[in-house]
């Protein structure tokens, strides 16, 4: 973190203070005059890396409160920037705080407070130092601008108070209304007579009240002004003496020290007076109201991005960190759990070749044992059954109850027999070749009373064929007769013009495609 240092401003001189852990140290001061800020430009580089707050306890300030339509944005600051250049000649160290929005006339109207140093020469020396030498000025501020975190750090409950300090620029005499500072008023201070000096504070405050109230600040029925006197701790018997309460008037002799020390200020130099309480306030609270443009404060302004972007880099860093943390974190519990999976799986081998040892003898190897049962599960897959086909061969059956089955031979193959002779069928036109092929050969005898007459035995077996053809998938392949009954031969067969005692047999050849 960087170093503060602040800048006291006097009409004299200025003093240069380090603050540090809640300790004020006294570093070096530097009289008005070229010597002066000379020395002080020197000082300057020698310290780049600081960070430098300006308090300017200075009689050349002006307060002026006006009101202004309620607008916003552009508007706003356009108005603002005109009042400002009406005001001030000298824009650069100008201040407008806002004292809140009002009805007035059936228009909302905003009250401002104007605040500006009349001379501004007594600065611009110092500063123009500051900028030269490419210092990280934080702000300008004054002892007004301070004094509400006074109040506020010193937990006065009062809503509006005259704040009464003797500091080295003199006798400071500030009004404080809703946490906003109204108006301010430095003047000369004899502090060699601790007596003179603590009847002067009564007597200004007495009149600073009666000015008050001539500005219309403070309501003449508004009953008795609170008044926070900060006397020193060897003085403040004499402040207790001077400051008498009145009908006006009511005083809160604070002892300066004890204040001090309940501000959070450990340690402050010898010799000091109000303003190490307001110069230790400033650093610790480096409030938003200040006079300083943004050109004074560029440097300023680059630090704090690179500070901004450094932090950035640093939290993404970190996080980067912290992820592969988590990922090696993973990593190291996957290889943990994969070296317990690879153990049990090494007892798990263990204790099957264990339980192998208790296995009776097989008369063959395991492997080819392997190879055997697998080409037994993929013939099981494979195998077709023939109960479907002989179901078809019972269902042609019961149209034929002449017909006696003999023997049924059924063959499965991937091709079909070659040496059948195909019946045309227009119902086995659609067989498609592929695949396991059923063949069955039916063999049977026909029960007739009249052996020899060949039309019916003829009609009988045309009857189960074509039974055997309404069958889903079936294909007939061939028939054969008792006897031959071919264009090219003579009627012929074991049936004789005389009555056969032999009972005529037939064989059909019938076809399916495995799965209809």
């Amino acid at each position: 973190m960087a170093d503060k240092r602040l800048l006291y401003f006097t009409a004299q001189r200025i003093t240069i203070y380090a603050w540090k852990g809640n300790e004020l140290t006294l570093e070096q001061g530097f009289a008005s005059g070229e010597e002066g800020v000379s020395a002080f430009g020197a000082y300057v580089s020698e310290h780049p890396d600081s960070l430098y707050y300006v308090l300017a306890d200075l009689v050349e300030e002006d307060f002026a409160q006006e009101s202004i339509p309620a607008v916003r944005g552009k508007d706003r600051k356009a108005l603002l920037g005109r009042k400002i250049a009406q005001r001030y000649r000298d824009t650069s160290l100008a201040l407008v705080l806002s004292l809140g929005i009002a009805e007035a006339g059936g228009r909302r109207e905003e009250k401002v407070l104007f605040a500006s140093f009349t001379n501004t020469q007594l600065l611009q020396a110092w500063l123009t130092v500051l900028r030269s030498r490419e210092a990280r000025l934080v702000g300008v501020y004054s002892l007004p601008l301070i004094t509400p975190l006074v109040g506020a750090r010193i937990h006065f409950k009062s809503p509006s108070y005259l704040m009464v300090s003797v500091a080295e620029g003199g006798l400071r005499q500030t009004y404080v209304e809703n946490g906003q500072v109204r108006f301010s008023r430095l003047g000369r201070a004899d502090q060699s007579d601790p007596r003179a000096l603590a009847e002067t504070c009564a007597a200004e405050s007495s009149r600073i009240q009666q000015y008050l109230v001539n500005l219309r600040l403070i309501q003449r029925n508004a009953g008795p002004l609170d008044v926070i006197m900060l006397a020193p701790r060897q003085d403040k018997m004499h402040y207790d003496a001077a400051c008498r309460a009145t009908a006006t008037l009511q005083f809160h002799v604070l002892e300066l020290d004890e204040t001090t020390r309940a501000a959070g200020l450990k340690k402050a130099p010898d010799g000091t007076t109000a303003e190490a309480l307001f110069l230790h306030i400033l650093a610790g609270a480096q409030p938003r109201q200040q006079f300083a443009s943004d050109d004074l404060r560029h440097y300023y302004h680059l630090w704090r991005a690179r500070l901004a972007t450094t932090a950035a880099g640093a939290a993404a860093f970190v996080f980067c960190v912290l992820l592969s943390l988590f990922k090696l974190i993973d990593v190291y519990h996957t290889s943990e759990r994969t070296k317990l999976d690879r153990q049990q799986e090494a007892v798990a081998a263990q204790q099957y070749a264990r339980m192998q040892l208790t296995f009776p003898k097989t008369p063959t190897e395991s492997d080819k044992l392997k190879i055997i049962v697998k080409n037994y599960q993929l013939l099981s897959g494979q195998t077709n059954s023939p109960e479907p086909l002989f179901v078809q061969i019972s269902n042609a059956l019961a149209g034929s109850p002449q017909i006696e089955l003999e023997r049924i031979d059924w063959t499965a193959s991937t091709t079909r027999p070659a040496d059948t002779t195909r019946v045309p069928s227009t119902a086995a036109a659609g067989t498609t070749p592929g695949g396991l092929v059923q063949t069955a050969q039916i063999a049977g005898r026909i029960n007739i009373g009249q052996t020899n007459d060949y039309r019916a035995i003829t009609l009988i077996v045309d009857q189960f064929v074509e039974g055997l053809r309404k069958q889903p998938g079936i294909e007939v392949l061939s028939r054969r007769l008792p006897f031959d009954i071919t264009a090219e031969k003579s009627l012929s067969g074991d049936i004789g013009t005389k009555q056969s005692v032999e009972v005529p047999r037939f064989t059909v050849v019938i076809a399916q495609k495995s799965g209809l």
